[in-house]
C-alpha cells in the first residue's frame, strides 16, 4: 500500500468536527462528557459522538475517542456501558492513558484499536513493545523525542505511530503533571490543568536571581507552539503514520485553517518531493491562529533551549477578524456534499429503477410503476431536474445517465421520492462502509470461575487490615540522606538513587549497605530507576546492570517510575523484587491487577492524587504510601539553567549516551506569591524536577494510617541534610525528634475531581 500518512485533526464540539472534514483531516480525535483528557472543551454529548461517528464515516473519516483520564474505581464501573453505543455504532478507536482503562476496553471490546496515549510517556521500544503485547496498535510517543528517536521506535517495534505536529506543548513530560492539582486541586491528569506553567516565575540560584535570567520575572515554563510545517518532509519521509493537530479547546477556525495547511502541504509532497516549498503566506496564517508569541519546531531536532521557550508574554494572540472571517466561508458556512453518479431506467409497465454510486459504493432502488404517456410524455431534461434536486442530501449529482425506453410518464413526486429514498439509502451505505462496521457487540465478562480457568489472576478485594504496623521506608537523593537511613534501625529498606550508587560517594554507601544488611537481615536495599528513561539510556542501564552483579546480593530490588524502568528490571534481573513509583499510576484495582499479573512487583506507591477513601479500595497489604517528602510536580526535559544561559554543556545524543557531565544540583523557581519550588537540575540524564515548595507531611494520620494494612509508610528525601533526615526518621518511627514545620496534606484528605 502507497504511504500517505494520516492528518489527525481535533475537534471541541461539532462545529470543529465538521470544519475538520471540509479542511481534508482524514481522522478527527475528540471527547465525550466523560473520562477525557479536556474537561473545559466543549465536548460531545452521547447523542452529539452518535451523530458525529455517521457524519465522519459518510465521509470516510475516522474517529478516535480520548478515553484519556487517570480512572478511579468507581467511575470504571461506567466505562464499558459509556462506550458500548459508539462501539456498537463502528468507533475507529480510543486513546487510553490509564491501564485499567486499556484492560477494561480490551476485554469488553475485543475488535476496538487501542491507542497508547501520549500521557503513558513511551520513550523507547522496550515500553511500546510490552503495551502491543497487550493489544495496542498505535503508539502516540513522549512529544519529547527527537526525530531520530521516533524513527528508532518504529524500527523497533513495527507500531503505527502518532505524533504531534502543531499546537500548544506541556513544559512536563508528556503531560504527566501534578503542579495544577497541588497548587490548586486542578489535576491535569483528570483534564483540568490550570497552566500554572504559563505564569511567570524567577530563576533563582543561591537564593538570588540567576545571572543571566534577569531580575524581573519571566516564563522560563511556557514552551512556544509546536510548528512542523518547515520540516513535513523528514516527518514524513520518516515514514510516521498519523500527524497530529493539537487543539481541542480551539476555535473551529483554528482547526480548519491550521488542517487545511498541513493538507496542502502533505498531498504537494507525495505529488512532488523535489518541488515541494511552504510558502510564505501560508506560514503567516498559521502563526495568526492562536499561538503564543511564537512558534517553533518543538523537540524533533533539540533536546532544551531558550528557543523552544516563549519567555515573554505567553499568553494567545488574537486573530484577525478578516482571516477567521475568511475561514469560516471556505470551510464552515459552506455546504458539504459528496459527488455522486445516478443512473436511471424508465420502460412502460415497470417500475422505475435508480442507482447512486459515490465512493466505490452503489445502491439501487424501485420506485413508482411507469406508465405509457398519453399527452406529454417525460424527457430527459424533465428527469435529469428532478435528479438534480439533492440540496440537504450530502450529496451533488456529478454524472448522471437518463435510459427513457419510449414514451413514458412518472409523476414528479414520484421521481424526487425514488431520489430522496435512493440517496437516504446510499448515504447508511456509506455510513457503514466509511466505519470498522456497525453492528458489533461488548463481550460479556467472564463468570469468577471462568476467569480463573484462563488463568488470570483473582480480582483483588478490598483492603483487609493486617496484624502490626507498617514499616518504614525511605528514599534518597543524596549521600548525607543515605547515611542518615543507613544509621536508623527503624528504617526497613532504602532506596538508593542509582545516579547516587553509580557517583563518586557509590562504592562507599554500597559498602555500608552490605554491613547494615550483615547485622540486620531484614534490612533491604534497592535501587531507584530514574523515572524518564530513553533510548540514549541503554549505557547507563548497562553499568547499573554492571554495579548489581558486582555487587551480589547488596541489591535487592528496584524502585521504577516508568513502564521502561519495570521492563528492564524484570528482563535483565527477574530474581530480584520490583518496587513501583507513584509515577506508576495506581487509580484502580484492575490497574494494579495488570501490573501483578505482568511484573509480580513486591509493593507499589500509592497515588498522590486519590484520597483517604478512595485508597481504601485498592489492596493495601502490597501498598506503601508516602507520609513525608516534597512532591515532584514535573519532570521535565527542559532545563531552568539552560533557560538562564548558565548551562554550559550542549546535550548531543552523543553526550548523553556517554553521561557526560554527571552533576545534580538544586536551583530554584520563585512564584508571583513568593512561594519557592526547588528544582533538581540533573544534567546526567539531562532533565529537571520541579518540587513542591513545602513537604507532604501526613504525621497528622499516623495513628489512622498504622491500622489500615498498609506494607509500609516512606520518607522521600530530595534536600534535607543529614541531621534533619534522621530527625524525620527517628519522629516518623516514634522515637523522639519533632514534626516538620510548614508542610502539606496534599491530596490525602479531599482528593482531586
Amino acid at each position: 500500500m502507497e504511504y500517505r500518512g494520516e492528518l489527525l485533526a481535533p475537534a471541541g464540539n461539532m462545529e470543529c468536527l465538521r470544519a475538520a472534514v471540509a479542511a481534508g483531516a482524514d481522522a478527527i480525535y475528540l471527547g465525550g462528557q466523560q473520562f477525557g483528557a479536556r474537561a473545559y472543551a466543549g465536548n460531545f454529548t452521547d447523542s452529539e459522538l452518535l451523530e458525529g461517528l455517521a457524519f465522519a464515516h459518510f465521509w470516510g473519516r475516522k474517529i478516535y475517542l480520548t478515553v484519556n483520564t487517570l480512572t478511579k474505581q468507581e467511575e470504571l464501573g461506567r466505562l464499558a456501558d459509556w462506550i458500548a453505543p459508539f462501539y456498537e455504532a463502528g468507533l475507529d478507536g480510543v486513546i487510553v492513558q490509564d491501564m485499567g482503562v486499556l484492560e477494561t476496553l480490551r476485554d469488553a471490546f475485543p475488535e476496538l484499536e487501542l491507542h497508547a496515549s501520549t500521557q503513558m510517556t513511551v520513550t523507547e521500544s522496550r515500553s511500546a513493545l510490552f503495551l502491543k503485547s497487550l493489544g495496542v496498535c498505535r503508539v502516540v510517543p513522549a512529544r519529547e523525542l527527537c526525530l531520530e528517536e521516533v524513527c528508532l521506535l518504529k524500527q523497533k517495534t513495527g507500531l503505527a505511530l502518532e505524533t504531534f505536529i502543531h499546537g500548544a506543548l506541556c513544559y512536563c513530560y508528556s503531560g504527566q503533571c501534578l503542579f495544577s492539582s497541588l497548587l490548586g486541586g486542578r489535576s491535569g491528569n483528570r483534564g483540568r490543568c490550570a497552566q500554572p506553567c504559563r505564569q511567570p516565575y524567577q530563576i533563582l540560584e543561591d537564593g538570588r536571581p540567576a545571572k543571566g535570567s534577569g531580575r524581573q520575572s519571566a516564563y522560563p515554563l511556557s514552551l512556544k507552539d509546536l510548528c512542523a510545517l518547515p520540516f513535513l518532509p523528514r516527518l514524513m519521509d520518516a515514514g510516521i503514520d498519523s500527524f497530529k493537530i493539537e487543539g481541542r479547546m480551539k476555535r473551529a477556525e483554528y482547526v480548519a485553517g491550521v488542517t487545511a495547511i498541513y493538507r496542502k502541504y502533505m498531498d504537494l509532497y507525495l505529488k512532488n518531493p523535489s518541488g515541494w516549498q511552504v510558502g510564505r503566506e501560508d506560514l503567516e496564517l498559521l502563526s495568526k491562529l492562536y499561538v503564543r508569541s511564537e512558534t517553533g519546531g518543538g523537540y524533533y531536532d533539540r533536546h532544551n533551549g531558550r528557543e523552544l521557550l516563549t519567555l515573554e508574554k505567553p499568553g494567545y494572540s488574537g486573530c484577525p477578524e478578516e482571516l477567521l472571517e475568511r475561514l469560516r466561508r471556505e470551510y464552515l458556512e459552506k455546504e458539504l456534499s459528496r459527488p455522486v453518479s445516478l443512473s436511471i431506467c424508465l420502460e412502460a409497465g415497470r417500475p422505475a429503477e435508480l442507482t447512486a454510486s459515490c465512493g466505490g459504493v452503489s445502491e439501487r432502488r424501485e420506485g413508482a410503476q411507469v406508465t405509457e404517456a398519453k399527452n406529454r410524455p417525460l424527457t430527459g431534461a424533465d428527469v435529469e431536474k428532478q435528479l438534480r434536486k439533492t440540496g440537504g442530501s450530502g450529496f451533488t449529482v456529478e454524472q448522471l445517465y437518463t435510459g427513457i425506453s419510449g414514451p413514458v410518464f412518472l409523476p414528479v413526486s414520484a421521481l424526487n421520492e425514488l431520489r430522496r429514498e435512493t440517496l437516504e439509502a446510499l448515504h447508511r451505505r456509506l455510513e457503514e462502509a466509511g466505519g470498522p462496521g456497525t453492528g458489533r457487540r461488548r463481550r460479556s465478562k467472564p463468570e469468577p470461575e471462568e476467569q480463573e480457568a484462563g488463568g488470570r489472576a483473582p480480582e483483588p478485594g478490598m483492603r483487609v487490615p493486617e496484624p502490626g504496623s507498617p514499616k518504614l521506608y525511605v528514599s534518597a537523593q543524596q549521600s548525607a540522606q543515605a547515611r542518615a537511613a543507613l544509621g536508623e534501625t527503624a528504617v526497613r529498606r532504602l532506596y538508593l538513587s542509582a545516579d547516587l550508587a553509580l557517583g563518586k560517594e557509590g562504592e562507599e554507601l554500597l559498602f555500608l549497605a552490605e554491613s547494615r544488611k550483615g547485622s540486620d537481615p531484614d534490612f533491604s536495599l534497592f535501587l531507584e530507576l530514574p523515572p524518564l528513561l530513553r533510548s540514549y539510556s541503554e549505557p547507563y542501564l548497562k553499568r547499573v546492570k554492571e554495579l548489581v552483579l558486582r555487587c551480589g546480593g547488596t541489591v535487592d530490588g528496584f524502585l521504577a517510575g516508568s513502564l521502561t524502568g519495570m521492563c528492564w528490571a524484570r528482563q535483565e534481573f527477574p530474581e530480584k523484587k520490583l518496587s513501583l513509583q507513584h509515577r506508576v499510576y495506581v487509580f484502580n484495582r484492575e490497574t494494579w491487577q495488570l501490573w501483578e499479573r505482568c511484573f509480580a512487583p513486591d509493593t507499589y506507591t500509592a497515588p498522590l492524587e486519590l484520597n483517604r477513601q478512595e485508597l481504601k479500595g485498592l489492596p493495601a497489604n502490597r501498598q506503601e504510601m508516602v507520609v513525608y517528602g516534597r512532591l515532584p510536580m514535573m519532570i521535565s526535559a527542559g532545563c531552568v539553567r539552560q533557560s538562564a544561559g548558565k548551562c554550559r554543556v550542549c546535550h548531543t545524543q552523543e553526550q548523553l549516551e556517554q553521561g557526560i557531565d554527571q552533576r545534580s544540583f538544586f536551583d530554584c523557581l520563585k512564584d508571583r506569591y513568593g512561594a519557592e519550588f526547588p528544582v533538581q537540575v540533573n544534567c546526567r540524564h539531562c532533565m529537571n524536577t520541579i518540587y513542591n515548595s513545602v513537604p507532604l507531611s501526613l504525621h497528622p494520620y499516623l495513628s489512622r494510617l498504622a491500622g489500615q494494612g498498609l506494607r509500609a509508610l516512606r520518607l522521600d528525601f530530595t534536600d534535607e541534610t543529614q541531621k534533619s533526615a534522621a530527625g524525620l526518621i527517628r519522629f516518623f518511627a516514634g522515637q523522639g525528634g519533632s514534626a516538620p514545620g510548614e508542610y502539606t496534606t496534599g491530596h490525602y484528605k479531599k482528593g482531586v475531581q
